[in-house]
Formats: C-alpha cells, sequence, structure tokens
C-alpha cells in the first residue's frame, strides 16, 4: 500500500498566481495549475472542486492580508468619523509592489466571479454608506476613498508606474489634504 500523497492548498494557490501573473487570466486552466504545481490535475480538483472555487481561495487569500492592515489600524487609531477610510488609505500605501500586481491581475481576471462581484459589492457599499455626506468631513472622505481607488487601478493596470516613494508620497497626500 502507497503513502497517501497530500496536496497542499496554499501550494497550490501559489501556482495558480504564478500563472495568472505570468499568462493572464485565460492562462489560468485546472491544468496549468497542476502542471505548476508539479501534481496530478486530479489533485488540483480535489483541493477546489471547480475553476470558480479555485478563483474564490486565490481573492480571500489576496484581501485578507489588506483586511490584516486594517484590523490593526483599526485596533489603535483613535475613534472617529473617518478612521475606516484612513484605515483603507493606511492599507493602500503599505502595498508592496508585487502584491498591488497580483492583487490587481487577479481582480482582472476574476471579474466573471459571481461569489467575487457579489463580495466586492458588498465590500464598498459598506464603506460608502459610512459616509455623512452632509458635512465637509463625509465630502473629503468620499474623495480620498475615489482617490485610493483610482491610484490603485492607474498603478495597477500600467497606465502609469508609480515607484515606492511616490506609492506613499500619494497615500501621504490623500491623509493630509483629505482626512486630517
Amino acid at each position: 500500500m502507497g503513502r497517501r500523497q497530500t496536496i497542499d492548498r496554499g501550494d497550490l494557490l501559489d501556482a495558480a498566481e504564478r500563472v495568472v501573473l505570468r499568462e493572464g487570466a485565460n492562462g489560468l486552466t485546472m491544468d496549468a495549475v497542476a502542471k505548476e504545481a508539479g501534481v496530478s490535475k486530479g489533485g488540483v480538483l480535489y483541493a477546489f472542486a471547480t475553476k470558480d472555487a479555485l478563483i474564490d481561495a486565490m481573492m480571500r487569500r489576496v484581501t485578507s492580508s489588506y483586511d490584516a492592515v486594517i484590523e490593526q489600524f483599526l485596533a489603535t487609531a483613535e475613534a472617529g468619523p473617518n478612521v475606516h477610510f484612513l484605515a483603507h488609505v493606511v492599507a493602500s500605501s503599505q502595498e508592496d509592489e508585487a502584491t498591488h500586481a497580483r492583487a490587481i491581475a487577479l481582480m482582472a481576471s476574476f471579474v466573471r466571479s459571481p461569489n467575487f462581484q457579489q463580495e466586492t459589492r458588498a465590500y464598498y457599499q459598506s464603506l460608502f454608506e459610512r459616509l455623512d455626506l452632509a458635512g465637509e468631513p463625509g465630502r473629503k472622505a468620499r474623495l480620498a476613498l475615489l482617490a485610493t481607488e483610482g491610484a490603485f487601478v492607474l498603478r495597477g493596470f500600467g497606465f502609469y508606474q508609480f515607484n515606492d516613494v511616490e506609492w506613499r508620497a500619494i497615500h501621504e497626500d490623500i491623509i493630509a489634504i483629505l482626512l486630517s
């Protein structure tokens, strides 16, 4: 009797990310992930029954690190009406280029995933619902959110290559001008 082979989901997610970063969304297939990970397609299917399940796990992995930065910030920040927007800007500012590239590649690749779309809509809905647009602080927070997301898209899709110094400076400006 042979030893049962274990398939490490983390290793498969690493392989899937490499495939997406190298080949784009169209290159992500169960066969490509299996080849990249050095396992059988059946091994990939054992860990992730469908491509959508794989995509969902990839997105959860990316967003969990972002969420951890936000939670850490909120745990130590002084309470205020715009603290969640400040946390969002701070989390964005701390993404390195590799993390950012992975996040945008996955987002662009997986817009078709109904679960991803629903969760992303719910995330932004909850942020926008926190805004008190009756006063200037709320309107500035809305602009801070839009500026942060705009910078994310510009960098992520390669429309403008911000270096790390510029990236931090942009977020410092957003905080100083709109959230202080």
